[in-house]
């Protein structure tokens, strides 16, 4: 992948393509991302019903009560589903116009921390040297990380960003070529953390913007198709749910 900046084509050039295809719009990326979560928040919930009905069986009453845990993860994806909608609620409203931006989902390395955290600057950092503190920071969705770097290896991306009606109204969707990132909420010392975070990264050219508005992409309707399989999506919860409970009943 080139850093280089490319030159733009100018207003009366054809209209572009997004890797030899046209780009997906911004609403069925979004509702694709609302399925996914979905099926995560159905896969917990099979899991949880499932590992709980086996506990009661065999007779541990406290393994189903543990193994309940998976009822909350699926709490935590209707979250997440709420986000979404909210981001495609206010897209489809488009009371005020996306700006440009250029943005770094960074990692948090604090392990407490569930959310990556979407650090913004108005203009490009440059290449190279340490970047300056953004202009805001904010917490993003934690299962929507197209965009997501780590600490010592950022990718500085330009992208669309959503706008309100006030200068510090929160926006809830950026969109880059490389993807898309929700914003959940304003990070609590936000600008000073990433700063201290990025002290030693020098980040190469950003990754330029190709797309157009996400405004102006036509919404066909078509829905963007879901990797995997509801029982694929029940494996991985079924595992963590199971090894928690076994381990809760070996120390008790």
């Amino acid at each position: 992948m080139s850093q280089d900046l490319e030159t733009r084509p100018g207003p009366g050039a054809p209209e572009r393509e997004f890797g030899h295809r046209r780009p997906p719009s911004l609403a069925s990326v979004l509702d694709r991302a609302a399925r996914a979560e979905r099926r995560r928040a159905v896969a917990w919930l099979i899991a949880a019903v499932v590992i709980s009905a086996g506990a009661v069986i065999l007779g541990s009453p406290e393994g189903a009560l543990v193994a309940a845990l998976g009822l909350g993860m699926s709490a935590w994806s209707v979250r997440q589903i709420i986000g979404i909608r909210l981001a495609r609620r206010d897209f489809h409203r488009a009371e005020t116009p996306p700006r440009r931006a250029y943005v770094v989902l960074l990692h948090d390395p604090n392990v407490k921390a569930f959310r990556p955290l979407l650090a913004v600057w108005p203009q490009a950092p440059s290449a190279g040297v340490r970047p300056g503190k953004p202009e805001s920071v904010w917490r993003c969705d934690d299962e929507l990380r197209d965009l997501e770097s780590w600490q010592g290896s950022i990718e500085v991306h330009e992208a669309w960003l959503d706008t309100g009606p006030r200068s510090w109204s929160k926006p809830r969707w950026v969109r880059a070529d490389a993807g898309l990132a929700v914003v959940n909420r304003r990070a609590w010392l936000g600008r000073w953390y990433v700063s201290m975070l990025l002290r030693g990264d020098r980040p190469g050219a950003p990754r330029r913007l190709t797309i157009d508005d996400p405004h102006t992409v036509p919404d066909t309707g078509d829905e963007l198709p879901l990797e995997g399989s509801l029982l694929g999506s029940v494996v991985g919860p079924f595992v963590i749910i199971l090894g928690f409970t076994l381990a809760v009943l070996w120390l008790v």
